[in-house]
């Protein structure tokens, strides 16, 4: 066999192994576009139904009464004593707690605002559960204070999110929107979450800003370096809102996200942000 004819019957057989080749690579790419376009849709569903609960019962929190509201909390709300002027050795009867409602798992207490509540997880399917249901699981507002099944209840995750609602009252996560303004920001830097067996986690507020209403859990992988920081850029970045740049923050810190509503801006959210401090 001459070189020529010997290149020439190498080229031939390359190109079968190729054309054989390429049905299989077709066949995987068709797949791993399928997968994605699943996997999209499920995240997508998850956030239009999570949004839409959102907005109906944003919308009901408008039209609340803030007496009926109040007290129908209050009546329910458990004690908590003090034993030192140190937040950190405030104590909560979490056994009174629990008696009310099994999925109370944590208390979030802010000094300098009304909230002073127990964080709840449904223990349904329902993420949503506690959007529109009380401590005493009765369906509508002011809801609850919790946190959906993707955030452990040891606040160990680099970002948990924490939501509650902006009553027109005052109530639940209202207080919030104190931080709008800047001396209060400064002023009033600490959250407080408190977990049974006395162990307290004291954070720090690093970030009071408007954000849009993406699913924040849905858009970002936070055990990836570059998504947690993604998300820190962004909150560090709004400007509409209060940034305190000097505070440290990092994925052995964390980051807690409290949330709520923007008044009758629908596709806005209002986010207080704060990092674990020791």
């Amino acid at each position: 066999m001459s070189h020529e004819e010997f290149e020439d019957e190498y080229e031939r057989k390359e190109l079968g192994k190729s054309k054989k080749r390429t049905p299989k690579r077709i066949k995987l790419a068709i797949v791993i576009a399928l997968a994605v376009v699943i996997t999209a849709g499920i995240g997508a569903g998850i956030y239009v139904r999570s949004n839409q609960k959102a907005k109906a019962a944003t919308e009901q929190a408008k039209k609340a009464d803030p007496e009926k509201t109040a007290k129908r909390y209050e009546d329910l709300k458990v004690e908590v004593t003090i034993d030192a002027d140190d937040p950190l050795y405030r104590q909560i009867d979490f056994e009174a707690a629990k008696a009310m409602n099994p999925d109370v798992y944590a208390w979030i207490w802010i000094p300098g605002t009304n909230i002073d509540y127990p964080i709840l997880q449904s223990g349904t399917e329902d993420d949503a559960y506690y959007l529109n249901h009380t401590i005493e699981r009765l369906e509508g507002l002011p809801g609850s204070i919790y946190t959906e099944k993707y955030n452990r209840t040891d606040f160990s995750d680099q970002v948990t999110v924490v939501y509650g609602h902006n009553m027109k009252d005052g109530s639940m996560f209202a207080d919030l929107h104190k931080y709008e303004d800047k001396q209060f920001f400064e002023s009033n830097p600490y959250v407080y979450i408190y977990l049974p067996g006395g162990q307290t986690w004291k954070y720090r507020i690093f970030a009071a800003v408007t954000f849009d209403d993406r699913y924040i859990l849905g858009n970002y992988s936070f055990s990836l370096i570059e998504d947690f920081q993604s998300y820190l850029d962004e909150l560090r970045g709004s400007i509409n809102g209060n940034v305190d740049m000097n505070i440290e923050v990092t994925q052995d810190t964390g980051i807690l996200t409290l949330s709520t509503c923007i008044g009758d801006s629908p596709n806005q959210r209002w986010l207080v942000n704060a990092t674990w401090e020791e």
